[in-house]
């Protein structure tokens, strides 16, 4: 063990899970491998911190290896055209069989782009003691070495440590971008919103509603749909898993959707689609359920041409300069008691690889899940 007066005492051994094999379908825990190692140490301007909470979040699976042919859920922007050179398309970097698994879906490019949040336990960058709590990092492990640029300073007196992965995180602030910046949303429209119960979804039906609109939601199981209408006060949501989506809307929304916030994409997709009305405006935010190859959707373009359709797909990496409105706005909402997100624990680094599976399949309860790696020293 290390000990110093300006460091907390490091274990010399930690754990870390790998991509053990290409995958087929949903990722289980026999696709890592959970490998003991020396714990890593930082060199100057880094920092070694302890992780206390790791994101889960579906759109990770994509990253991970195939083990058959791998769904096409990002297209190409190229195609048909001669010179696509100024495209700009994030990188997400795929994640190789025998590398180290991750929490968030990119490398550490700013302090906003991390699946992790933990606490300092050694220092050699300015501005970070022993004892600080932080938002950043990537890894399914128990410590990792992070670039003091790349990480965020938290207070627990402002805000819970884990609001950077819930209230505040990635898959909240991809809901705010959505719904703020593309839905052009008015009161008295009806929006659809698919994963309702999810980490983006439960934020994105709260701001309908707020703003007046006649929300349905779709979800999957009778809890997620209790959980919808009765917490987050959507008028109404479809249990996908129990009633046909299509028959459900023409019930609950005979005169059509004006907006459908699509989280999900596959066979859910094309009934809502097929009832947006004329001007109707489809967000396409994720494509959850055709991250494991099994479904798959297909959108009629003359259609689209018909009803002078407005489709508009986000990548909430291009909106780094809107973090720190998002964030100031669902603060404010969440202190005023005008916004709820809850979250899912799962309990220690073992559990990783089911609470992915959870995600992706909808086995989980309502919320954004998060796994709860080591004890949380700032709730006292």
């Amino acid at each position: 063990m290390d000990k110093s007066p300006t460091n907390i005492e490091v274990p010399a051994r930690h754990r870390a899970w790998f991509v053990d094999r290409p995958i087929r379908g949903v990722p289980g825990p026999d696709d890592f491998r959970l490998i003991e190692e020396d714990t890593p140490r930082p060199a100057e301007g880094q920092l070694l911190v302890r992780t206390i909470y790791i994101s889960i979040a579906p759109g990770v699976r994509p990253l991970l290896p195939y083990a058959s042919d791998r769904p096409d859920v990002a297209g190409d922007s190229s195609t048909g055209r001669k010179d696509a050179s100024k495209d700009h398309v994030p990188n997400p970097m795929q994640i190789r069989v025998g590398e180290r698994m991750r929490s968030g879906i990119v490398p550490a490019m700013s302090a906003y782009s991390g699946g992790a949040v933990g606490q300092v336990v050694e220092s050699r960058a300015a501005g970070f003691a022993a004892g600080d709590y932080v938002f950043g990092g990537l890894l399914w492990q128990e410590y990792e070495v992070l670039d003091a640029p790349a990480v965020l300073k938290l207070d627990p007196a402002d805000l819970p440590i884990e609001a950077d992965l819930t209230l505040v995180g990635r898959s909240s602030f991809t809901g705010w971008v959505g719904y703020r910046r593309f839905c052009n949303a008015k009161a008295g429209e009806t929006m659809v919103v698919s994963a309702a119960a999810g980490a983006v979804g439960m934020l994105v039906v709260q701001m309908a509603k707020a703003d007046g609109l006649r929300v349905v939601g779709i979800a999957s199981g009778a809890d997620k749909c209790r959980f919808v209408t009765e917490k987050l006060g959507a008028d109404a949501c479809i249990d996908r898993t129990a009633e046909d989506i299509g028959e459900a809307l023409d019930r609950l929304l005979p005169e059509g959707v004006d907006i459908y916030f699509d989280n999900v994409a596959g066979r859910t997709q094309l009934p809502v689609f097929n009832r947006l009305k004329p001007f109707g405006r489809l967000i396409v935010c994720g494509m959850a359920a055709e991250y494991n190859g099994v479904e798959s959707s297909t959108l009629p373009t003359g259609m689209i041409l018909a009803k002078r359709l407005r489709i508009h797909g986000f990548v909430v990496l291009d909106h780094e300069e809107d973090y720190a409105a998002f964030r100031s706005d669902v603060a404010r909402l969440w202190k005023e008691g005008k916004l709820i997100y809850e979250h899912q624990l799962y309990p220690g680094i073992e559990s990783a690889p089911q609470a992915l599976a959870d995600c992706l399949t909808g086995a989980n309860g309502g919320g954004k899940i998060l796994v709860h790696m080591s004890p949380d020293t700032s709730k006292g």
